[in-house]
């Protein structure tokens, strides 16, 4: 059936009720084109940006620019970076920077609490904000931030404003970090001879990539988790790479692809959207801002228009050129490699391999050709392939499947180190899959940091899952209980049980009940009696715990 245009129209740019979430029983929209910091998808561009931008902020460096192309996630980094700083630091955020100098300032003014009389010239604007930056001036306090999206609009007046306020700092700090945000455009802006002054200020200027081609299924997957999938929809490989080459990586294209992908998967009755339902996305979709050449190419021909000649003339000299680097080869072959040098390089490669082998497993990169040298329930290396016998439920604790909803999750493996253990929750999170880690007395062989993930209704959805991201190396477990370590809606108190937590060696993940309360669960339990044991340990933190289905 065609994704006819009657079903695009119940699909509005800014309207949650999609139509399909009901059918892929999916708690909200995983490709809304609204900033979301929930649904970032730390990319390694994303992840650069980010580091270096809160690095200039903490070590207070000044003016920060950040550059992207439309669609990549700028607004939505800065959102990211507003969360980060949440508590930590005074921030502003402008979003609307066509404005005058003076209303910029008076609007800073406005969102850092402070009162201005309303016939205030821009002199008394900036004293007034002096006197704010000095009062927060000492080490203790947090830094003030301000955010400035869009800013390739800004006007040359009003960026000479934000020059000035630049001067406002102590003999030792810059009081005020601003962070001007926007498209190319404004590199071009900010190098025009007349700003040269604020040019040299610029401590740090990052920009913001596309979407790397093998980082595209990483980003689904990672939408999808945070919508509430539980791994029933799935993107074909087909469907992946069509998905990259008609939107070049760039992040609102994605999901306006995929948004109506889904709807063509839901109007089939389809939980896997493959190559097919990503055409007529992209035909119901119409003219986008595609940045593929071969895209737009394939489109001219299909509408009868010609194609550019200019193009048939470069592939032409690309041709020959080839052809004749070929027969020159023919005539003048390369000579055979040096043995030695051969085999160095090969024993190199062998050291490389084991270095990457011991840090990096291959339950997090997929690949079977590297050994983790993994334990898990007490099972040895190498006995990968006869542990899924250890995830049945033992008879005695069979009733409990009834009084959980979701008593299936995967074991992704375990570490010595809890060094060991964010990185892998980092890596595995950069894969779409969000990973919780528990502390588990092994015995003899001592205490390991045992990761795991998913809450899944049968057996055979965490087997389908695991199959489908080639978690060679996970477990599926039997394990219907955790521990409620707090509830509560004030997010001030969630960050403090949290913190507890964290200092007790307990890693929680944030369960959201209903608008606006909260549940910290801690760690995935066969039976209830192991769980309350965990309780009985964290009554002695203060938490009010409880064992509890999942």
């Amino acid at each position: 059936m065609e994704l006819s245009t009657t079903a695009a129209a119940f699909l509005p740019e800014f309207d949650k009720d999609r139509v399909y979430l009901d059918f892929y029983d999916l708690k909200e929209v995983p490709f809304s084109i609204t900033p979301d910091p929930e649904f970032i998808f730390l990319s390694h561009t994303h992840q650069v940006v980010i580091d270096k931008i809160l690095y200039g902020i903490k070590t207070r460096m000044g003016f920060i620019i950040l550059s992207g192309e439309v669609g990549t996630g700028k607004t939505t980094i800065c959102r990211s970076i507003l969360d980060s700083l949440d508590g930590s630091a005074e921030t502003v955020y402008i979003i609307n920077p066509s404005l005058s100098g003076k209303e910029i300032i008076s609007g800073i003014l406005d969102d850092l609490g402070i009162n201005c009389p309303p016939d205030s010239s821009k002199k008394d604007l900036i004293a007034l904000l002096n006197r704010f930056l000095l009062s927060h001036s000492d080490a203790d306090a947090g830094p003030v931030v301000i955010i400035i999206d869009d800013a390739q609009t800004i006007s040359i007046e009003a960026l000479e404003d934000l020059r000035l306020l630049s001067n406002l700092e102590t003999d030792k700090n810059k009081l005020l970090q601003v962070v001007l945000v926007g498209q190319p455009e404004l590199l071009d802006l900010v190098s025009r001879p007349e700003m040269r002054q604020l040019k040299q200020r610029v401590s740090i200027n990052c920009h913001l990539e596309y979407l790397a081609k093998t980082e595209v299924e990483g980003y689904l997957l990672r939408r999808l988790f945070v919508a509430g999938d539980k791994g029933r929809i799935r993107f074909t490989p087909g469907a992946v790479k069509l998905i990259f080459n008609a939107s070049n990586g760039t992040p609102r294209l994605i999901n306006k692809i995929c948004d109506y992908a889904l709807t063509a998967g839901y109007i089939e009755n389809d939980f896997t959207i493959g190559s097919t339902h990503v055409k007529k996305a992209l035909k119901e979709l119409g003219e986008l801002d595609f940045k593929n050449d071969n895209y737009l190419i394939k489109k001219s021909d299909q509408t009868g228009n010609k194609v550019n000649r200019s193009t048939f003339f470069l592939i032409s000299i690309v041709l020959i050129l080839t052809g004749f680097l070929l027969i020159q080869n023919f005539y003048n072959p390369i000579p055979a490699p040096n043995k030695n040098k051969v085999e160095a390089a090969a024993e190199s490669n062998r050291r490389l391999t084991n270095k990457i082998t011991d840090e990096k497993p291959d339950a997090i990169t997929g690949e079977k050709k590297e050994v983790y040298r993994q334990e898990a329930d007490g099972l040895m290396p190498g006995t990968d392939g006869k542990t899924e016998g250890t995830a049945l439920q033992p008879e005695s604790i069979i009733d409990n499947e009834k009084l959980s909803l979701y008593p299936y999750a995967l074991q992704l493996g375990s570490f010595k180190t809890l060094d060991r253990t964010i990185k892998a929750v980092s890596i595995y999170k950069n894969k779409g899959i969000e990973a919780n880690w528990q502390l588990v007395d092994a015995g003899k062989r001592g205490k390991w940091y045992r990761l795991f993930t998913g809450r899944f209704k049968k057996k055979g959805d965490a087997v389908e899952y695991k199959a489908r991201l080639k978690l060679y190396k996970s477990i599926v477990k039997f394990a219907p209980w955790t521990v409620s370590a707090w509830q509560g809606s004030s997010v001030e108190d969630l960050d403090k049980a949290l913190t507890l937590l964290r200092e007790n060696l307990y890693n929680a993940h944030i369960v959201k009940k209903s608008d606006p309360a909260y549940s910290l669960q801690v760690g995935i339990f066969s039976t209830r009696k192991k769980t309350e044991e965990v309780v009985r340990e964290l009554s002695n933190t203060g938490l009010f715990a409880v064992a509890v289905p999942r």
